[in-house]
This record gives C-alpha cells, sequence and structure tokens, in this order.
C-alpha cells in the first residue's frame, strides 16, 4: 500500500516536471518540494504504524548522497538546479522498493540508470538539435579545418593504420579516442547554440543567462531561470543580455524510473 503509493507520487510527479521542463526549459521548485515533503510524510507515518525507521533513514541517507551529486552539477553548470531537485525527490520517495529486485538499493540503482539513459537521450537530444538548426553542422564541418585538427586526425588514421595490423585491441582503442574527439569538438559546437542574444524587453521568466551581469551579481554558472524581479532589475540597466538554453534533461528522470520500475539494473544488460 505504502510502496504502491510512493510510486504513483514518483512518477506522477517527475513525469509532471519532466513534462514541464521540455515546454519551458524550467523543472518546476513546487512540484519537487511537494514530492519531497509528500515523501518524507509518507515514511515518517509508516515509521510510527510499524515500528520500523529504517526507510525513513535509507530516505535521508540516499537522498543526501543524490543532494550532493546534485550540487556538484549544479556549481559546475552541467545541471539547473531543478534537476537536482527532481533526483533527489525520487531518492527520498523511493530508497528501497520490495516489490522491484535490483543488485543495489531502488534509489542507487535508479541513479546509475541515469547515467546511462541519459547520455542516451543527450545525444539524441544534440542529433534532433542539428536536424532543426543545418547552421549547426556547418559549424561544425568548419571546425574540423583547423590545421591542428587535421594533423591530430591524419596523425591517428597513421597510426589506426599500423595498430591494426599489430593488435586488434589497440586499433579499437584508437578508433574510441577518435570517436571521443570528434564528439568532443561536435559538443563544443553544440553548446554555442545555445547562446543567443536577445532583446531584454523579449526576456521572460525562467530564463537563463549566458553572461554575467556583475552589477546585479547575477552569474551564468547558476542554472536557475530569471524571477521577475531580476528580469526588472536587468531592463533599467541594460538594452541586450545573452541568454542560453541547455538540454532540457528533467524528462530523463521520470524515463530512467520507468526503465528501472520494469527491468530494474541497466548495467547488468549490457554485460
Amino acid at each position: 500500500m505504502f510502496e504502491l503509493l510512493l510510486v504513483a507520487i514518483a512518477l506522477i510527479g517527475s513525469f509532471a516536471a519532466g513534462i514541464y521542463d521540455l515546454k519551458t526549459s524550467n523543472v518546476p521548485d513546487k512540484v519537487c518540494l511537494l514530492m519531497i515533503i509528500s515523501g518524507l510524510f509518507i515514511h515518517i507515518i509508516y515509521g510510527f504504524s510499524t515500528g520500523d525507521f529504517s526507510i525513513l533513514i535509507n530516505s535521508l541517507l540516499f537522498s543526501g548522497l543524490l543532494l550532493a551529486f546534485g550540487l556538484l552539477m549544479y556549481f559546475t553548470g552541467q545541471w539547473g538546479g531543478g534537476d537536482g531537485e527532481l533526483l533527489v525527490a525520487i531518492g527520498i520517495l523511493l530508497p528501497n522498493l520490495s516489490s522491484v529486485k535490483t543488485y543495489f538499493p531502488f534509489a542507487i540503482s535508479f541513479f546509475i540508470n541515469s547515467f546511462f539513459i541519459g547520455a542516451a537521450y543527450s545525444i539524441i537530444y544534440s542529433l534532433i538539435l542539428v536536424y532543426r538548426n543545418p547552421k549547426i553542422s556547418k559549424n561544425f564541418s568548419a571546425s574540423l579545418m583547423d590545421r591542428k585538427i587535421i594533423v591530430i586526425l591524419f596523425g591517428f588514421s597513421f597510426s589506426i593504420f599500423f595498430l591494426f595490423i599489430s593488435q586488434f585491441i589497440l586499433f579499437a582503442i584508437s578508433i574510441l579516442v577518435s570517436i571521443l574527439f570528434l564528439f568532443q569538438k561536435f559538443s563544443k559546437v553544440i553548446e554555442e547554440s545555445f547562446y543567443y542574444k536577445i532583446s531584454v524587453r523579449k526576456l521572460k521568466v525562467d530564463d537563463m543567462l549566458g553572461e554575467d551581469i556583475l552589477r546585479l551579481k547575477l552569474y551564468k554558472k547558476y542554472i536557475k531561470g530569471l524571477t521577475k524581479d531580476q528580469i526588472r532589475k536587468i531592463r533599467k540597466i541594460r538594452k541586450y543580455v545573452i541568454i542560453r538554453e541547455g538540454i532540457r534533461y528533467g524528462i530523463v528522470f521520470p524515463l530512467t524510473l520507468l526503465f528501472t520500475l520494469f527491468f530494474g539494473d541497466l548495467f547488468l544488460f549490457l554485460l
């Protein structure tokens, strides 16, 4: 009964937040907060009704670990604040699930699965972005015309030829390094495409800054949507501002949750 209720709250809340993020590029704080409060309340009720507070303790423990990771991703500019909040909310709601067999506690298995599903989602998202914006493809092709890059790629090709003759494993490693190098260049071009300049009159709530505004102590590294008050202050001192749009990552968490509920640990499928 308790587990079913927790799963329902996690699924409904995360999908609502994820879909909202896809539409607005911002995970709603209120939804995440409601999920967190609901999870803690249910765990406390369960603890008093059964005398077993282990689930509550695990909930606080695992969500604390997920919070630390979310903060790391936030302050390094990889995630928005809402992404971390949603991760923590699911960790609080579902620290363990007796009805789902996982190699690790459910929250940890969900967390690990999110890496694999998140990586696949990011690649698909980037490819869709390229399809919708041919300019990105042109910029990527232009970036590969740099002399240094041509020399590096030629060196890889030359070494691959000899490695293929001598040892297949080294050949495979060289191929992988070349692919990673190209993907890194592609990622930079993708990232640059997320930044664009607009009139401050077009600014709206939840837009994210792509530059620092030192006078207002607003910094682009804090991936949090602008508030009405911040927009009002920016309009007083600026005519134009650079904003950015990152990969709308929130939907990864409900998709990962759904996969983990039905299939358990993704890495076991890859072994």
